[in-house]
């Protein structure tokens, strides 16, 4: 019975050793010298996948299907999730014994032993489920390795058996221990220097933060963060100095570091570029992969407790949002630098290099083409330029800002240098403005003056037709008497017209008193006035009107535009004189104003003539606001006329107005005969008060015009805010001629 029971473990041990005798024949062998690193170990290692999912099997059961072959230069076993057995056969080729480490590259693997053929069965040497041999392994090697020693001609077959949740990646390794710990030292050194880039950044960020308050700077200084803590746990120091027996969490914090720098610098883009108002199409996305990232940190802790299934769809929706934000990022960037300023270049190149890593990164850690290959050392470098990148562009963007600010600085002194000078010259303005009130008001105190005498030489000879009528002789020359009197009446009609042109000639209301006048009546009165003047300053002032001529017009406005212009040629002429005329030429009358003063230049003609010029004059040093030219060309307008200048130059210059309703002789009518002549308007005779104030209610809003004798300052302004127009007795049926009357819908919108 004992022999039985013996000879059946026999069986089963040297059944169970086949496979392992039978795969290490097929080995290729590996040959090392001493004190030198071994060759790339690719196209040594033979490995076989468990595919079924069924448990952790022994070594031995493991290795009974064919053995495969790595494909290309990266020491890569295809898709995560699947169990991994690994056979490599090593052979000292030197005459003297020599001694190298085996390192895997791996600190963090969900499943890990390393074995040892000793005769015809495995020996464990390292095994990665016991936490406490995990502690002392990965703290000596900062990665799961063994060291070799072997006698000259000396043969030893490894067996490195795994499981990974995120990626079958692991570059083996066989180095001298020289070699092995100078690139532990130089791995050191990179992340060192990576973590002190990323965290010197961090604080410049926060720094300028609290300086500038833009909220850019505090998102990447959270992203950068991040980083420095991808660096230091892609490196497996997290791994090897905390979760060495929790592969699992350090699996969740991978992922967890993943998607808050994905999110953060998601979050720095929509902050730095403004997406909301300059792309929204694109901060759409960026929101949604910043939820996305956000949802998968969230469930990121619970990560032990899920099932295969759901850790293995996090770990590749990890991979999705960290893949989709770095190739995203890019298109804003460009999209950027090209409408918001070149100054964004490095923006563009450092989301550009670490998305091309990153989707390489994914590509080849995933196992989709095992013959990829990857170092997971230079994210770290990769990620601290990008880094540097990005700040670099903050730089930029602030030295543009402050340019801008400069140059918006200037163009603020520009401008208040500007309106120093508009408000200099409105002082100027102000000055000329009160000269020429005090003009005005000259020339007004001049027409009362004027009217003053004239009453005087009016009383005169009202006195002196009193006495020859009381005298009553016989030989009484009654011819006198009737001249005396026409004279009378005919220097009454000059002053009350003077008088009340002085009174409303600052009026810019536009209401107009239309009458019937001889051009004697217009012109004999500033004749009179400006004579004097002219001839004090040894000019002459010729007047010339035809004999027989009848306006149809406001007398006092166009008195006072003529009055206008006539003092300017008396201001600006100093040797020959002025001249006035008047013709009637096809129903207008075609007033020339003409004098030998020094001219103007062709724009400032130009100027005038349009109306948008404020002087008169082109040389500063003459007195002079324009205000007396404006204030004609205003008044012609408003009588429906025209006033151009039409030469000037050194020879002096002429002006032409010309007004319309001008006739050679008019026809009298009754206020019913003209308001049958009237379309649209309603003529109320104010001498007829009653009448007048019983018409004007029945008028309403309609356009109206009050004809009156009295054609006195006091009457026009009162008549100015009860009707349209005036119109002075005696009524003429050429009065309904007038545009003003012709324009009943043009006019009614002007009042």
């Amino acid at each position: 019975m004992m022999r039985k029971l013996l000879a059946v473990l026999i069986f089963t041990l040297l059944a169970a050793a086949q496979p392992a005798r039978l795969a290490a024949a097929e080995l290729p062998v590996l040959e090392l010298h001493a004190g030198k690193d071994a060759p790339p170990l690719a196209p040594f290692v033979r490995f076989i996948r468990q595919t079924d999912g069924a448990g952790r099997p022994e070594p031995g059961a493991l290795l009974a299907g064919p053995l495969q072959r790595i494909e290309g230069p990266t020491i890569h076993f295809g898709p995560p999730g699947s169990q991994t057995a690994v056979l490599l056969k090593v052979r000292n080729a030197s005459p003297e014994q020599g001694s190298w480490i085996l390192t895997t590259g791996r600190g963090s693997l969900k499943y890990f032993r390393l074995y040892r053929l000793e005769g015809a069965v495995f020996d464990l040497i390292v095994d990665g489920t016991n936490p406490e041999a995990a502690r002392r392994n990965l703290g000596t090697y900062q990665a799961f390795s063994t060291e070799l020693v072997l006698d000259p001609g000396e043969e030893e077959v490894l067996l490195i058996e795994f499981l990974s949740e995120n990626s079958t990646y692991m570059p083996l390794k066989i180095n001298s221990y020289g070699t092995f710990f100078k690139e532990r030292r130089a791995n050191i050194a990179m992340v060192s220097g990576v973590v002190v880039g990323a965290l010197t950044l961090l604080l410049l960020n926060f720094l300028f933060f609290s300086i500038t308050g833009f909220k850019e700077f505090l998102w990447l200084a959270v992203a950068e963060a991040f980083f420095a803590l991808n660096t230091v746990h892609s490196e497996g120091y997290i791994t090897i100095f905390f979760l060495y027996d929790k592969p699992l969490n350090g699996l969740a914090v991978e992922d967890f570091i993943k998607c808050g720098f994905a999110a953060s610098m998601a979050q720095f883009c929509r902050s730095f570029v403004d997406t909301p108002a300059h792309f929204p199409r694109r901060d759409m996305v960026l929101k949604a992969l910043i939820w996305f990232a956000l949802a998968i940190m969230v469930f990121q802790p619970g990560l032990a407790y899920y099932p295969p299934e759901l850790r293995f769809l996090l770990h590749l929706a990890t991979w999705l949002v960290a893949v989709a934000v770095a190739l995203f990022l890019p298109f804003v960037g460009y999209a950027a630098m090209k409408q918001l300023g070149f100054q964004l270049w490095p923006l563009f190149v450092g989301w550009a290099s670490l998305a091309l890593f990153i989707v390489y990164a994914a590509i080849a850690s995933m196992g989709i083409f095992a013959w990829l290959p990857i170092n997971w050392h230079l994210a770290g470098p990769i990620g601290l330029f990008e880094s540097v990148m990005v700040t670099i562009a903050l730089g930029l963007n602030l030295k543009k800002i402050q340019r801008d600010k400069v140059a918006a600085d200037w163009k603020y002194a520009q401008s208040l240098t500007e309106r120093l000078e508009i408000s200099e010259r409105a002082a100027r303005l102000a000055e000329e403005k009160a000269f020429a009130l005090e003009t005005v008001n000259s020339q007004n105190a001049l027409l009362h003056a004027s009217g003053h005498d004239s009453r005087q030489v009016i009383l005169a000879l009202n006195s002196a037709v009193e006495v020859l009528k009381r005298q009553k002789r016989a030989d009484a020359d009654d011819e006198l008497v009737e001249m005396l009197e026409s004279s009378a009446d005919y220097l009454n009609e000059i002053v009350s017209t003077t008088i009340s042109g002085a009174n409303i000639a600052a009026s810019d209301t536009g209401f107009v008193a239309l009458s019937s006048f001889r051009a004697e009546a217009l012109v004999e009165p500033l004749s009179m006035m400006f004579k004097t003047p002219f001839a004090s300053k040894r000019l002459t002032l010729d007047v010339r009107i035809p004999d027989k001529a009848t306006i149809i017009s406001d007398r006092p406005l166009l008195m006072r535009a003529l009055a206008n212009l006539l003092s300017n040629s008396y201001k600006y002429t100093h040797t020959g004189g002025a001249s006035l005329s008047l013709e009637i030429e096809e129903g207008c009358a075609i007033i020339t104003v003409r004098d030998s003063g020094g001219g103007m230049p062709a724009e400032l003609v130009a100027a005038l003539n349009d109306g948008v010029m404020p002087r008169i004059r082109a040389d500063e040093s003459d007195e002079g606001s324009g205000s007396g030219f404006g204030s004609a060309q205003r008044i012609i307008s408003t009588l429906r006329g025209s006033l151009k200048i039409v030469a000037s130059g050194a020879a002096g210059t002429e002006i032409r107005i010309a007004l319309p309703a001008a006739f050679s002789s008019i026809t009298p009518v009754s206020a019913e005969a003209l308001q049958a002549e009237l379309d649209g308007w309603t003529l109320l005779d104010f001498d007829d008060r009653a009448a007048f104030e019983a018409g004007l209610d029945a008028a309403a809003s309609g356009p109206t015009i009050a004809l009156t004798y009295d054609d006195t300052t006091v009457t026009r302004g009162r008549l100015s805010q009860l009707v349209t127009m005036m119109a002075v007795k005696p009524a003429c049926r050429e009065m309904a001629l007038h545009p003003l009357l012709g324009a009943v819908s043009a006019r009614s919108e002007q009042v």
